[in-house]
This record gives C-alpha cells, structure tokens and sequence, in this order.
C-alpha cells in the first residue's frame, strides 16, 4: 500500500461514525496525504527520468568497460610484481611446477609453501612459463583469455536461448564494468578459468544434444573442478535438474563425470603419496565465521545488487510455479555456495565470481538485458552506480594503493640483492623474484597454525636463528597490529620473534624493511 493510498483511507475513517468525533485531525490528515502525493509524483518522475536515460546509459557501457579494463591493466599488471599476495604464492606453485618439483607436499620442512588448488592451473602456466621465465604475465594472460571466453559463452547462451547475440555482447562488457570481474579478469589466480569451464559446461549441457550433454558437459565439469576444487555448483545443479526432469540421462552423466573425476584423482593420490588430497582439502579448511558472510558479499557483490535483486525478484513464481529449468537451479546453486564459501577466513573478489556470472547469464535468459519489462528505471539505476563505481575504484580505492606498491617495489627489489638468505614477507613477489620462491605463505600458515595443524616453532626457529636476510611488513612490527589483514598473517609468537631478533633498515612505503639485528 502506498503512502496515498494509506492516507487517503484515514481520511475516508474520519468522515465515518467511529472517527465522528475527531473531524479536528481532517486538516493533518490532508496535508499528510497531499505530502505523500508530492512523494508519489517525484518517486514517478525520478523513474520516468530513469527509464528514458536508460538506452544512453547502455550505450555507455562498453565504452566505460573498455576504459576501466585498459586503466587497471595500466595500474595492476607487472611482469615481476602483484599487488595481492596470492597471485605471488600461486606463480610460486607454477614456477616449482615448471622446474620438476611436486608442488603437493607436506608442511614440515622449508619452504613452508603448499599448492591450494587443484593442478590444472598450475599446470597450464608452468607450460607457458617455459617460454618467458619467471613472469606474473603468463599467468595474467590466461586469467584473461579465460574472461573472453567467459564472454563469448554468454554470447553463444544468449544465441541459444533468444536467437539474437546482442544482448550477450552487451552483457559481457557489463561484465567488464564490475570491479570484481575486471580485478581477477588479469589476476595470477584459477577462479577466472575455474568459471570459465564451468560455464561452457552449461552451455553444452543446453545443447540437448546426447554427446555434448552426456560427455562434453561433464567433462568440462571435471576440467573446472580440477582447475579449483569448489567449483562444483554447475555439476550439482545438473545432476538435480536431470533427476527431476530427465532422469534416463542421470546415469550417463553422473557415470561420465564420476569416471573423468576418479581417475586423475587416484592418480594424483599415487604420485603424490597422498598429499594431494593432503594439502587441496585438509590444509585448506581454516577458520570460518559466519559473521563476515554479509559484510563480504556486500563489498565485492554488493556493486550489482540491484541486479541480483532482480534474478531473485524473477526466480521466485517460476520455481513457485514450476516454470524452473537448468538456469535457475545453477543459479540457486552458485548463490548458496557463494554464501556458505564466504565465511572461509580470507574471502575475496574471486569468491563471488561465479555468482556475478551466472547472476547476468540468469537475467539474460529470464528478463533480458539491457532493456527489462517494467524495470527499465531499475536497470538505468544499476548501470549508473557501476558506471561512477567502476572508475572511482581503479582510480581511488584499489588503484592508489596498488600504484603506490609497485613504485615501491621498484626501490626494493635492488635492496634485496645486498642479502643471500630466504626472505620473509607478507607481500610475496619479493620473495619469489627475489629469491626464486616464496618461502612462507605468511596467510596459510598463520591460519594452518591457529587451526593446530602446523607447529610454528619451525618458522620462530628460523626467526631465532636471524636465517631470513629480509623482512618486510606493511606495517611496523614495533607498533600494534592494527590492521585485520596483517593481524591474519602474523601470528603473535612470529611477531613478538621478529620485534626481538629484527630492526628496521628502511621504510619505502606501504613496505617497512627489517634486517638481522646486530649480536
């Protein structure tokens, strides 16, 4: 009921027997109605308005992609450093990969450095790493291909579901325009090619054709699970659909996906003797809390929230109706697994990845984009926030820092040549190009350390031993931990270890250098 409505049906009770006696409030309760009109008047122009700016601002869209895309490859892409310590502890992986070494190893002997995600990734940037030597931009490079051709599939699945490519392209360069897509669209990291399988995995599976959906699709399934090992809300998703709507299909392709999955399992299990599923499962089960779910799915899901609004606005009378088909189930899937990964500690961009995807590829197949049915005003609203959004975030809140890092990173590295020991780090392109590997995932084994499966007395043992020649914060160890990120890095023994055993040499900021103590 709206506000004129509400008010309108007060004054309608005054004028009755019951509210006889009170025809004094008439007066209040007409300005309150004539107020609530004004409301009604400017929530209506204000959509109006909306909705006639809605095709300019659609056709700004790639334009402002394209900008925002060429600005943070500017920013963030360097062939020797990276902003976010991950992409450092993967190239790592790939780099150990490249030289023969099993990267699935135990925890109890230095480098304290481990493979998180399954191999595939790994693999394929240890190929190409063959040919350029040590370099982020391999990795980059495949992170990005993996992005097109996410965008080609929604290009390929609008075709199949409405015989048109149009509206695809579009929503792909919106996809673009999204902070957490172009951020881990050139990131050394597997979620973007994870993804990427899993939504060709759809499309083949739309196909209905028996050979793609009963082979190709699971397969594609497999390689996305084997890329990242929670990748599996695609497959889930199809097993349920075919139970319900298709069930002489069931077995073949659970017996497919079953068979492609097992094999490479028992094969890593054997090579690695036992480590694999050691290090992909056990070590990767840290702290949870489901207290940072919301704030977390704000932050790097909350930029389209509009639309997921809108994908749940319209999901809702087709499964209450039974008009549900294999979109809708991938949808629930990846919501519900997005939700429950993101109280994992250390939740980033990369873990609302998929849902953003499969959230546009939802609207594409059930409301159609750019232009909606009654809800023109809502999609204007949403391509104007990501329009003055995307650009203010590669310019101001990631893009100053990461710009003031890799300036640092240019002084620091000739430092690290004036000392022949491993280096400590919480950013680990200095260890690994300054070293050749990163030698404690600071992140993982704080975390491992908290969870009793990793004794740190090996690291303060080396820390005791002043074995490091380097090491670098981003904060000053003489100070408080006042930041959550180091505090998630830095355990209180390791830190109290290094304020005894280091001093500061030199502050190159957002980085602060310490060396050995002197005896």
């Amino acid at each position: 009921m709206t506000p004129r409505e509400s008010a309108r049906i007060l004054i309608e009770n005054s004028d009755s027997e019951v509210y006889a006696g009170q025809r004094s409030h008439q007066p209040a309760l007409r300005a309150l109605a004539g107020s609530a009109t004004r409301i009604d008047e400017r929530s209506a122009t204000l959509g109006r308005r909306l909705a006639r700016a809605r095709p300019w601002l659609s056709r700004a869209v790639p334009v402002v992609a394209v900008l925002c895309l060429l600005a943070w490859c500017y920013v963030s892409v360097r062939s020797d450093f990276s902003a976010d310590d991950a992409d450092s502890e993967i190239l790592s992986q790939a780099w150990r990969l490249d030289r023969g070494e099993n990267i699935y190893r135990g925890v109890d002997t230095p480098p304290f450095a481990f493979a998180a995600y399954t191999p595939l990734y790994y693999g394929a940037v240890a190929f190409l790493l063959k040919f350029t030597g040590l370099s982020f931009l391999p990795a980059k490079l495949l992170s990005f291909l993996a992005a097109l051709s996410i965008g080609w599939a929604m290009v390929c699945l609008c075709r199949l579901w409405n015989r048109a490519a149009r509206e695809g392209l579009w929503t792909t360069f919106f996809l673009f325009l999204i902070p957490a897509f172009f951020y881990n669209a050139v990131r050394s990291h597997p979620q973007m090619m994870a993804v990427a399988f899993s939504v060709w995995s759809l499309y083949f599976f739309l196909r209905d054709r028996r050979w793609e959906t009963l082979v190709l699709s699971p397969l594609l399934a497999v390689l996305a699970f084997y890329t990242k090992q929670t990748q599996v809300a695609l497959p889930l998703a199809m097993f349920a659909w075919l139970a319900l709507r298709k069930r002489r299909w069931l077995v073949p392709y659970v017996a497919t996906t079953a068979v492609a999955g097992l094999i490479p399992l028992l094969w890593l299990q054997k090579a690695t003797g036992g480590l694999f599923l050691f290090d992909t499962v056990q070590l990767t089960r840290l702290a949870y809390s489901t207290l940072q779910i919301v704030p977390v799915f704000i932050h790097h899901a909350g930029p389209i929230f509009l639309f997921i609004g809108l994908a749940l606005r319209a999901a809702w009378p087709r499964f209450r109706n039974g008009q549900w088909d294999q979109i809708d189930l991938y949808f629930g899937c990846a919501l519900l697994t997005t939700l429950v990964s993101l109280g994992r500690v250390g939740a980033h961009g990369q873990y609302v990845l998929e849902l953003l995807v499969v959230t546009l590829l939802y609207l594409l197949r059930t409301c159609g984009l750019p232009s909606v049915r009654g809800r023109d005003a809502l999609v204007a609203a949403q391509v104007a926030l990501l329009l003055i959004y995307a650009p203010l975030y590669v310019s101001l809140e990631e893009g100053l820092h990461d710009k003031a890092c890799s300036r640092a990173a240019q002084i620091i590295y000739p430092l690290l040549k004036t000392g022949t020991g491993p280096i400590l780090s919480e950013q680990g392109s200095f260890a690994l190009f300054g070293r050749g590997e990163v030698h404690v995932q600071l992140f993982h084994f704080a975390a491992l350390s908290r969870a009793g499966l990793w004794d740190q007395g090996l690291l303060l043992n080396e820390i005791d031993r002043r074995a490091f020649s380097w090491v670098i914060t981003e904060f000053p160890i003489e100070m408080p931990i006042s930041s959550d990120m180091d505090r998630e890095r830095l355990t209180p023994e390791v830190l109290q270890a290094l304020r005894q055993n280091y001093q500061r040499r030199q502050t190159v900021y957002p980085y602060y250098l310490y060396g050995p103590s002197s005896p």
